[in-house]
Order: C-alpha cells, then sequence, then structure tokens
C-alpha cells in the first residue's frame, strides 16, 4: 500500500492546502489541452460500433464530476496524512503521464448525432458544444474515478462494493453517452492502477525534505 512510503510524516493544514492546491493545478491542465489539440487518430474497436447511443448516460458522467470534488474536499479533511500523500501522489502522476499521452498520441472520439429534444438530449448537445472531442485516451473521467475508488476502498473498506459499483457504472456512462471509446476506459483503468502503485514510491524519492526524511531506512548500529 502506497501509504508505507510516507510513514511518520505530519502534515499541517498549510501543507495540506498548498498539496491540495499543485493537484488542483495539474487537474485543470486538461481544459488547454482540450481546447488546443487538434488531429489525432481514434482507438475505436467492432465493439464501439455495436454500442448504443442513450442520451440519459450523460447523468452519472457528470455526476461523476460532483463525486471527484466531494471525495477530494473530504479526504483532505479526513484522510490520515500518510495514506493523503499517497492518494494525491498517485492521482498527480496519472494526470502527468495521460497529459503527455494526449500530446504525444492525440485522440479523439467521433460522436454520435444527437436527435430528439428531450432534456437529456439537450444536456448531452450542451456538452458536447463545450467539451471538445479530443483528448479520448487515456479516459481522464476513468484514472480519476478508478484512483479514487483504490483508495477509499483502503481507507472505508466497508464501501468497496459500493464504490467499485458506481465505477462500473461511470465507466459505461463514458461510453453510452457517446464522449468515449471502449479503449479509453480501459487505459484510463490501467493507468490508475499502474499510479496506485508507482505513484506513492516516485513521489517519496522526488519530494525533498519532509518527505524524503520519512522514507529514508533507519540506520543500522554495529
Amino acid at each position: 500500500m502506497g501509504e508505507r512510503f510516507f510513514v511518520g510524516v505530519r502534515l499541517d493544514l498549510r501543507q495540506r492546502v498548498l498539496i491540495t492546491a499543485v493537484v488542483l493545478a495539474v487537474s485543470l491542465c486538461y481544459l488547454p489541452l482540450n481546447r488546443l489539440m487538434t488531429g489525432g487518430s481514434t482507438v475505436e474497436i467492432w465493439l464501439d460500433r455495436v454500442v448504443p447511443f442513450w442520451p440519459i448516460w450523460i447523468v452519472p458522467y457528470l455526476l461523476a464530476i460532483v463525486w471527484w470534488i466531494v471525495a477530494g474536499v473530504w479526504a483532505f479533511w479526513s484522510m490520515r496524512d500518510a495514506l493523503y500523500l499517497a492518494f494525491v501522489s498517485s492521482w498527480v502522476l496519472a494526470c502527468l503521464i495521460g497529459f503527455c499521452i494526449f500530446v504525444l498520441y492525440p485522440t479523439h472520439v467521433i460522436r454520435p448525432d444527437v436527435n430528439g429534444e428531450g432534456w437529456a438530449e439537450a444536456l448531452v448537445r450542451y456538452i458536447y458544444e463545450h467539451d471538445r472531442t479530443y483528448n479520448a485516451f487515456p479516459s481522464m473521467h476513468l484514472w480519476i474515478t478508478v484512483t479514487i475508488t483504490l483508495y477509499w476502498s483502503h481507507w472505508k473498506p466497508k464501501w468497496r462494493i459500493w464504490l467499485w459499483g458506481a465505477t462500473i457504472v461511470v465507466a459505461a456512462s463514458t461510453v453510452l453517452s457517446g464522449q468515449h471509446w471502449i479503449m479509453d476506459v480501459v487505459g484510463g483503468t490501467l493507468l490508475a492502477i499502474v499510479c496506485y502503485y508507482l505513484g506513492p514510491a516516485v513521489a517519496a524519492l522526488v519530494l525533498p525534505g519532509m518527505l524524503r526524511s520519512s522514507v529514508r531506512p533507519p540506520s543500522v548500529d554495529f
């Protein structure tokens, strides 16, 4: 578990605020990337052509963003220091790797035509107008949601079934709402799992002072 890299580390409120500000700043880099990217390829597979388009699935897609905010704020206030550092380390590393993939291997989705005049269709059209089709692989929706689920399953083990159930719903919503291909979902999930294990180790190596001292092996006297 990643928090073992930060055993003994204690964070005051100022440090938590600074760390959280870094997480927010890194995460928001998605916005200019989404606006500036052009071209690229798709990772569509044959299964994508049989997946139906259901506008109503845009609701859980958007609710996932609300959950990110709630989970992040809750973790900020209540998660123990070592686990919180591991959590944000995995989050930031996943974002950095994901954004590099967006730049080095740009991808986009081909969205379906939105017919109908219902509220769900209107909401989908609004999202399509304001969220461009780029930065598809890997799915940021999945790497953030899975990262939260992995850490919250450790922090709140009684919630594990509900957390993974909600993650499956989010994964389905990204495809059924026309926002992602299936391989985007797979890529985002794998990225989150890799960074769950790798993020804390990387952070423990690169962060100076307070954190580095907490992961040095104890000296041995002969």
